[in-house]
């Protein structure tokens, strides 16, 4: 198993992020160290966009990793209801 440091420069390379902020991530509890995968290919697709979209809400507005967490859950919980609404409308 590598270390974690090594799987965080690992994820940070494929997805293109800065690993000094998956570095804050970890720092603010947003990302625990157990969620590295070994693997950065088996990293889900909804993962991965939570993680570019904190990487764009911290750049963006410059609030920090923890602010920008609870910002993308209330967005991605928008996003749900949303859905379920137009689901509701086609019946």
């Amino acid at each position: 198993m590598s270390r974690p440091e090594e799987r965080l420069e690992a994820l940070a390379e494929r997805l293109d992020l800065d690993p000094e902020f998956l570095r804050l991530c970890l720092e603010a509890g947003v990302l625990e160290a157990v969620d590295l995968p070994e693997d950065p290919a088996s990293v889900d697709a909804a993962e991965a966009a939570r993680l570019r979209r904190l990487r764009r809400l911290c750049g963006g507005l410059g609030v920090d990793a923890f602010a920008a967490s609870v910002i993308a859950d209330l967005l991605e919980r928008m996003e749900e209801l949303e859905r379920e609404l137009e689901r509701l409308r086609d019946f």
